[in-house]
């Protein structure tokens, strides 16, 4: 048998090639574009600074319909800040909102424009509490406000940071779709995680009961902690297929769209060298091209993918990844047959 320090140099020579094999990946991959199509979709989204709903903006509105109009975006998040501890929004700007809205649907009347609307509970920022019912109350006359006095097509409620499983959000949901009938109900999601991480992901069962009382479901696929670019491209195409199955059996009418990033500055869970836009695109364009390889190798069985993806955000993307999001769609959609 080997005497202890052969054994030991074995242990060394193993970790090293591992090491090794560590640094390549994380160097090298991907070395070429991949094959998969480009994506289809024309259902895409893009989330949009607050200074749009307070009247503060730079850019035209006319300028923002004409871009969006080139890069196929259907919807619009802009950003309306936060609900405080007591129930409330914290900025109310109703002129501005208002005219916002007004311009917009004029000047481009085929995009939908949804009030992004954060709600931080006590793991997340601002510590809103959705158990009391005074609290949510509160909270479903603000959607009422930012709908019906404010004139926009719904809300995008993106709760922070919601448990799998979390009770107490479906219920909001519901009390918000009963009293905004006819307006868009829109999630920002958490990404699904496998088992052993759902305390910071969902389940497949939970973005189901979620589906059910939404209109749309926007997956934010960042802030993963993830470090190699190969992994994230994983996780991304797993995505791209648990979550529209899951929601879309609960609900068929759910729009499901896959949410990629292309911000740099995102403290300890976003490594922009392996989360960043290119791994992202690379994942979703992947995950659809294997989601309909397995439907059509399995026939009879519906394949169930992602309806757009939803550029997190118009204000942290460069002229470089523009144009990478614009190599990444075909310029005709596919024929139906």
């Amino acid at each position: 048998m080997p005497n202890r320090a052969v054994r030991k140099n074995r242990w060394k020579v193993a970790a090293l090639i591992v090491i090794v094999a560590l640094c390549c990946d994380y160097f090298l991959y991907p070395r070429f574009e991949t094959r998969a199509p480009k994506i289809h979709s024309r259902r895409n989204a893009l989330w949009l600074h607050f200074s749009w709903a307070s009247g503060k903006q730079r850019e035209s509105i006319s300028h923002l319909a004409a871009r969006m109009r080139r890069d196929d975006f259907q919807d619009a998040y802009f950003h309306v800040r936060y609900i405080g501890q007591s129930g409330g929004l914290r900025f109310r700007d109703e002129t501005a909102a208002r005219r916002l809205n007004v311009q917009v649907k004029a000047a481009a009347p085929g995009i939908r424009r949804l009030a992004w609307l954060y709600i931080g509970n006590e793991r997340g920022i601002t510590g809103v509490d959705i158990s009391k019912v005074e609290i949510r109350q509160k909270i479903t006359r603000e959607t009422q406000f930012l709908t019906r006095d404010c004139g926009f097509d719904g809300v995008q409620i993106d709760y922070e940071i919601c448990s799998d499983g979390d009770l107490d959000f479906l219920q909001l949901l519901r009390e918000i779709r009963a009293a905004t009938p006819g307006k868009v109900l829109a999630v920002a999601t958490p990404m699904w995680l496998p088992p052993p991480l759902g305390a910071y992901g969902w389940s497949e069962k939970y973005f189901g009961e979620v589906a059910k009382n939404c209109d749309q479901i926007a997956v934010m696929a960042y802030d993963s902690a993830l470090y190699f670019p190969r992994h994230y491209v994983w996780l991304i195409k797993e995505q791209m297929f648990r979550v529209p199955r899951a929601a879309k059996n609960a609900n068929p009418r759910c729009e499901v769209l896959l949410g990629v990033p292309s911000y740099e500055d995102g403290g300890a869970s976003h490594w922009s060298s392996a989360e960043n836009l290119q791994m992202a695109l690379r994942g979703a364009r992947e995950g659809i091209s294997q989601t309909l390889s397995q439907s059509t190798k399995n026939e009879g069985v519906a394949s169930a993918t992602i309806d757009g993806i939803a550029l997190f955000a118009d204000y942290s993307t460069d002229s470089r990844e523009w144009a990478l999001w614009r190599r990444s769609f075909s310029q005709k959609s596919p024929s139906k047959s």
